[in-house]
């Protein structure tokens, strides 16, 4: 009878650790991405999300900089590109009735690097490798955005990356 006793608690254990053993197993060589104490660096590709326990040496790495809805006479989306990310994307959506004019500047050196226009209900794309092979430096940037005098209605987004492939 007491070895009765002793089997249940014990059989209760065992299923109780593999339960929670398993799921660590099922896990360990998956290639979702995963986010733990040990692994908080995710990187992304085109088409998937990558970690570093994924082992693909051609790894890219991009980030947000910017996703903004403008509005107002002359809104002001200021951001910073940090060392190494000087590769970058800015989509613009002019949803306003006149042609969207924004001048991208480098805060820390004052040098304007461009001046771009939109039409009304156009979506533009720039990258820095029109003009700026080698990217953009690093550091604190602001773009002036105007219509003419018209109210701003506009979307924008911008990303940078290590490497142009990636935009």
């Amino acid at each position: 009878m007491k070895k009765k006793h002793f089997i249940v608690p014990a059989l209760a254990l065992g299923l109780i650790g593999g339960a929670i053993a398993v799921p660590n197993a099922i896990f360990a060589d998956s290639d979702a991405a995963v986010n733990d104490a040990t692994n908080t660096s995710t990187y992304t590709t085109r088409d998937e999300v990558k970690t570093p326990g994924n082992h693909d040496v051609s790894l890219f790495r991009t980030k947000d900089l910017f996703n903004v809805n403008l509005d107002g006479k002359s809104p002001l989306t200021e951001f910073s590109i940090d060392p190494g990310y000087g590769h970058v994307k800015i989509r613009v959506k002019n949803n306003t009735k006149a042609t969207l004019t924004f001048t991208l500047k480098h805060v820390d050196s004052g040098k304007d690097y461009f001046t771009k226009y939109v039409g009304a209900g156009d979506t533009f794309n720039w990258y820095s490798t029109d003009g700026f092979s080698s990217g953009l430096r690093s550091g604190k940037y602001e773009i002036q955005w105007r219509a003419g005098g018209a109210y701003v209605d506009a979307s924008a987004w911008a990303i940078s990356a290590t490497n142009p492939d990636e935009l």
